[in-house]
């Protein structure tokens, strides 16, 4: 039976998940942060890459124990072995969330082409899906070829915002207090709720072990390269965070539709439509990584005998999950269809009691919901394990242990509960949810 091609080592591996994590999420988010904490709005940034960097350490372990591109679902059916659904449901969500960020970063590819090109609003939808054909048969082709244009894709990403910390260090508008709060709210309240909104700038590492056999020495190397994206990004995060209240304060931030670019362009004009050339970058590699991974989990859910086997064929050419791969790009391009263009054509939008919702955003917060709910449970797998399976060889484990459990997975699940209590009161995201749920169990195969 042909296997997928390992090709990817420590160097490709660090850069493809610095590419997942990194997105335009800092570009907006830091403003929305900034208006609730402060001037001090870095300490919510470091606070929520800590967090982030407890879970990512789950999945750390959990890769080191289990190379497999199945991932979430196989550490919580080793963990859980009597909750097998559970575990299919949890990978399902995984894989929604992928193929939903690829059809929202699709968009935001689009919005920004267009932008840049002058083109109508018409060309949407014909932008996003050509974009959407090209990146899948890049995934066909090969994981070389893909991780290669990451790698680029993310060093240009990188450097515009290394840029925006540059001129925010080098050439300061103002002198902020890094310790000064929002006076109107409470600064411990107020860096809980800044890092619950900050936190979604940090995810995608959960994608990184879908890699796995595709990737030289998987056992070391994905462990190590989980560890230094969520390090590497949350560097550059704080970076820029120190900077951007250089520039602006943290109330005109708050205000702004793109801080980042507005705060960098007041000391250097030309920055704002470069940044703009960068979220061409950023959205493409955004939308490239989801692919890829997403495609990878299928084909892992395949493997392990809960969908069907015909999507865990390998190409025997390119060596690449040719029906996982299709079957993940066609359903990105089924969402955006359905998401924007159906809205656009019939003019129907969707409406609960008395409120109207914009599909792609449902889509966007139900994605990151149900991310947060697979945490939950995959850091619960790692304390699980490490009662059921002491023994089992572990290449990396997760630091602070209190007789032998770790400490840091709990603490993560206690703060992603207030992170979802805060961030998802709305009941149609959590329908929603649950709807994407009872459709993945359409795809699942009962094991005997």
């Amino acid at each position: 039976m042909t296997e997928l091609k390992r090709e990817l080592g420590l160097g490709y591996a660090t850069l493809f998940g610095v590419g997942l994590i990194l997105g335009a999420g800092i570009y907006v988010l830091v403003g929305r942060a900034a208006g609730l904490v402060g001037d001090a709005v870095w300490i919510s940034v470091a606070f929520s890459g800590l967090i982030a960097l407890s879970t990512a350490f789950s999945y750390a372990e959990l890769a080191s124990m289990f190379p497999t591109a199945a991932s979430t679902h196989t550490y919580i059916e080793k963990a859980f072995p009597d909750l097998r659904i559970l575990a299919f449901i949890s990978a399902w969500l995984i894989f929604f969330g992928g193929v939903a960020g690829a059809a929202t970063a699709g968009l935001g590819f689009a919005g920004y082409f267009l932008s840049v090109t002058g083109m109508s609003s018409t060309n949407m939808v014909p932008v996003t899906i050509i974009l959407l054909v090209f990146l899948t048969f890049l995934n066909w082709w090969g994981i070389k070829e893909s991780a290669a244009l990451s790698a680029v894709f993310t060093l240009i990403e990188a450097s515009g915002l290394l840029l925006v910390a540059a001129l925010g260090f080098l050439f300061p508008v103002r002198s902020p207090n890094y310790l000064s709060f929002n006076p109107s709210v409470n600064p411990i309240l107020a860096v809980m709720v800044g890092a619950s909104i900050f936190y979604f700038a940090y995810t995608g590492f959960e994608y990184q072990p879908t890699l796995s056999e595709e990737t030289k020495n998987p056992e070391k190397i994905v462990p190590k390269a989980i560890v230094l994206a969520i390090t590497v990004t949350t560097v550059v995060y704080l970076l820029v965070t120190l900077a951007v209240v250089r520039l602006m304060a943290w109330d005109e931030l708050a205000r702004s539709k793109a801080p980042l670019a507005e705060a960098a362009a007041r000391v250097w004009p030309p920055v704002y439509s470069l940044l703009s050339a960068i979220a061409l970058f950023a959205t493409t590699n955004t939308v490239l990584g989801f692919l890829v991974s997403a495609s990878r989990l299928v084909y892992g859910l395949s493997k392990e005998g809960v969908i069907a086997s015909s999507f865990g064929n390998v190409d025997k050419w390119r060596r690449t999950p040719g029906i996982a791969v299709i079957f993940t790009g066609a359903l990105s391009i089924f969402l955006v269809l359905f998401t924007d263009y159906l809205p656009q054509v019939t003019g129907w939008r969707l409406s609960f009691g008395g409120f109207q919702y914009e599909l792609i955003d449902l889509v966007g917060k139900t994605a990151s919901l149900s991310v947060l709910i697979a945490f939950i449970l995959v850091n619960m797998s790692v304390i699980a394990l490490r009662v059921r399976n002491p023994d089992k060889r572990r290449y990396f484990k997760i630091p602070l242990s209190i007789r032998g459990l770790p400490v840091l997975p709990l603490l993560a699940d206690i703060l992603i509960v207030f992170f979802i209590a805060v961030s998802f009161n709305d009941w149609i995201v959590w329908l929603s949810t649950i709807l994407i749920s009872v459709l993945g169990l359409l795809f699942y195969r009962k094991q005997t």
